[in-house]
């Protein structure tokens, strides 16, 4: 084991090779990849899960809670949309109605049918129905549609911006449960070196180089390695935790995170990144969006001033059955004996007359009451409930312009109007935050990359000092505290680089936040 050296860690730096190199990967114990989906359970559960970082991306797309929430919204955008153009169409309703009435004497108001000379009406069954079409076109119409289109683009870019931040936050975490996890690997390293000093000192007590004092410092040193073992393992853990909540899942056994990065040398130019940033980005795609929509908004607003244009066309029926067929017989019998009086007192005047009457004298016997004339009457007793009568249909044509309304659609169209201000501000301020965000990550990614080189000579140095540290005290040319100085500065400097290595990536994720699209992918 060259002890010079952190294990498991290898870095490439674009534009040469370091000598010991660090690079990111992580080694942890798992429980497969399809239990990350439930695919298997049982003995599935017991082999090695493993996760990279577009694995994770794509995982919590269809899991993470909160994200998916915002995915919802597209739906009831799209049947916005929907509704908005079916105002172009004509609105149908249709109804049918059943009504009785039982025998008696109706009222009329404050009178009754008896005070009219009526009796009592017999039971009734009645049945009618009605069709009715109604179309309502305005100026509001055609800019609601307008509205909804330009609020249904907004809700797809706002979906992808939810997406964009999630796919951020994700790389985030995984890049810190990448640092617990190598964090781990340095801890352990520093508990084996102090684990070898504890074998020197105790070799050297037996031979009696050295004293007690040795192997107790020897022992504090260890047991302070072991603690910091236990307390990386612990943010291991934790971290691997957190990446499980941030993807949207429970995960009971251990996973292997296997994505790899490396560091490089960020030669991007500014001016590029800060017009990629203002042409791409998801955020400041949604502010345009939400200004579009807004605008839209505004118009639709103003459409209130625009007169409207109905119309509206009726069909119906009706039918009707009395319960008792005797009363509708005998008022058809009174009728057509009425008619037969009437006819003949008329026959009579005619015939008194000295100069002739129009139509008289005729035959008074067509009106008499017959059987057939009862088969008739019953028969149409006999329709109700579906055997309409068909009323004469409806059309109606009407325009519509609002005068004064108490300035309400003047402070609904001053709101919108104030609404698309708002969001014309709210767009540019996502301009400025961009620019912002892009210039200093920039600067910050080009100072963790210089930084990352000096962390790594400065390991690789403290691990020579550690190494001469402990051949000096092996051979009792050195003391124990020279070596357990050696140990802290080299625990230290290993530590400072890991430090390095993971705030150049975890710049590099907010340079890339910054931006709007992947730069890894650019080198």
């Amino acid at each position: 084991m060259n002890r010079g050296r952190t294990r498991g860690m290898n870095t490439t730096i674009r534009g040469r090779r370091t000598g010991r190199g660090l690079r990111i990967a992580c080694i942890a114990a798992g429980a497969g990849w399809l239990l990350l989906t439930g695919a298997f359970p049982g003995e599935a559960q017991q082999q090695a899960a493993t996760l990279t970082l577009e694995e994770a991306i794509d995982l919590a797309r269809r899991s993470n809670p909160t994200y998916r929430m915002t995915a919802n919204d597209e739906a009831d955008a799209n049947w916005g949309v929907r509704e908005a153009y079916a105002s172009f169409l004509p609105s149908f309703t249709i109804g049918n109605r059943f009504s009785y009435q039982a025998k008696g004497t109706p009222r009329l108001g404050n009178l009754s049918a008896a005070d009219f000379g009526l009796g009592a009406t017999p039971p009734a069954y009645t049945s009618d129905y009605g069709l009715n079409a109604n179309l309502q076109i305005s100026g509001a119409t055609f800019f609601n549609a307008a509205r909804s289109k330009a609020n249904q683009r907004a809700v797809e870019a706002q979906i992808d911006a939810a997406g964009f931040d999630l796919a951020t936050a994700v790389t985030r975490q995984y890049l810190m449960a990448l640092r617990a996890r190598d964090n781990v690997v340095i801890s352990r390293s520093a508990l084996e070196a102090t684990d070898e000093a504890l074998k020197i000192a105790e070799a050297r007590q037996q031979s009696g180089a050295a004293t007690r004092l040795d192997v107790s410092q020897a022992q504090v040193d260890r047991g302070r390695a072991a603690v910091a073992l236990l307390q990386a393992e612990n943010a291991w853990d934790t971290e691997r935790i957190r990446l499980m909540q941030q993807v949207g899942v429970v995960l009971d056994a251990d996973i292997e995170l296997t994505s790899t990065f490396e560091v490089f040398a960020p030669d991007w130019s500014l001016e590029d990144l800060v017009a990629r940033a203002l042409e791409t980005h998801p955020q400041l795609i949604a502010a345009q969006k939400s200004e579009s929509a807004a605008a839209a908004a505004a118009k639709a607003e103003w459409s209130q001033y625009l007169p409207t244009l109905s119309f509206f066309g009726q069909w119906s029926g009706y039918v009707r059955r009395v319960g008792d067929p005797d009363f509708l017989v005998e008022q058809a019998r009174s009728s057509a004996e009425n008619r037969v009086a009437n006819c003949e007192f008329f026959n009579s005047v005619a015939a008194g007359l000295n100069g002739p009457l129009p139509g008289y004298p005729q035959s008074c016997s067509r009106f008499a009451f017959t059987e057939e004339t009862e088969a008739a009457v019953l028969a149409a007793n006999e329709l109700y409930p579906f055997n309409y009568t068909s009323s004469p249909a409806y059309f109606q044509v009407s325009i519509s312009l609002p005068i004064i309304d108490g300035f309400t659609r003047e402070r609904r169209v001053q709101q919108a109007r104030m609404a698309a201000d708002d969001a014309k501000h709210q767009r540019r301020a996502q301009e400025l935050t961009l620019r912002t965000d892009v210039t200093t990550n920039l600067l910050a990614l080009r100072t963790a990359f210089r930084t990352v080189a000096l962390e790594e000579q400065n390991a690789e140095t403290a691990g020579l000092s550690l190494e001469l540290a402990r051949e000096r005290y092996r051979l009792g040319a050195g003391s124990i505290l020279e070596l357990t100085q050696a140990q802290e500065a080299k625990a230290r400097a290993d530590q400072a680089h890991l430090a390095a290595v993971y705030d150049f990536h975890e710049s590099l994720a907010a340079l890339e936040a910054a931006v709007g699209v992947r730069l890894r992918d650019d080198r």
